[in-house]
């Protein structure tokens, strides 16, 4: 029993300090490759923040055209104050956001599915799809809360009415940015690569509960016992 707990401990660091020097090399690749694909990656998200904001209020809408990988809101909010060189033209409000900010879960999910040792080609590839689509609602997450933000308290008083018009507080607002901005891009893409490699996790930290050498059970019948006690 001790025989086989040894080894499967030997096993485990081996396993690891693959898995190490694979998400090495792997994890600058999968960033170098999501940032020059930054322009094809935004594309649902633009879809889908534009489908999201339509269907919220259309009136304060109008598209979310995409400049590389940055998205700029077309509001119809039109600011009474006057700007130079507006003369006789009718202003309305656009906000830019970078969802590449909320993103780099894609690269995350890529290099650390990429690192685990004997996962066929299939499920890497299906992993890294579906790891994509997540991190594409924490995009579009992000960026809507990243508008709303803007739109609140650094685009003037119009904008701020607008918005609390719709029933937005300013402290739901500072809650839900954070999130979007500091927990959810970090935590979900980890989080993520845990559920769909549990099992890979539970066999190198010993948490897997088919595994039986992290403890050793000793079974004593009720006879010995009773010729122990005499």
């Amino acid at each position: 029993m001790s025989d086989s707990v040894e080894n499967n401990e030997k096993y485990s660091k081996t396993v690891i300090k693959e898995m190490l020097i694979s998400a090495v090399l792997y994890l600058p690749i999968s960033f170098f490759v999501w940032f020059y694909a930054s322009a094809l990656l935004v594309i649902p998200v633009k879809y889908l923040l534009q489908m999201v904001l339509m269907v919220w209020q259309p009136e304060l809408f109008n598209a979310v055209t995409q400049h590389h990988y940055l998205l700029s809101i077309e509001t119809l909010i039109f600011p009474s104050e006057s700007f130079t060189g507006q003369g006789d033209k009718l202003a309305v409000l656009d906000v830019s956001v970078n969802p590449m900010l909320y993103g780099y879960g894609v690269a995350v999910i890529s290099g650390l599915v990429l690192s685990v040792p004997g996962l066929k080609w299939s499920k890497v590839i299906l992993q890294i799809v579906l790891g994509y689509f997540v991190v594409v609602l924490v995009q579009t997450f992000g960026s809507f809360w990243e508008m709303i933000k803007h739109l609140l308290l650094e685009a003037g008083p119009d904008a701020s009415q607008a918005i609390l018009a719709t029933g937005i507080s300013p402290n739901f607002m500072a809650l839900m940015y954070q999130l979007s901005y500091l927990i959810f891009p970090a935590v979900i893409p980890v989080a993520y690569w845990i559920v769909m490699n549990n099992v890979f996790i539970g066999e190198i930290t010993g948490l897997d509960k088919k595994q039986t050498r992290n403890f050793k059970q000793k079974t004593v019948s009720d006879k010995k016992q009773t010729e122990e006690d005499k």
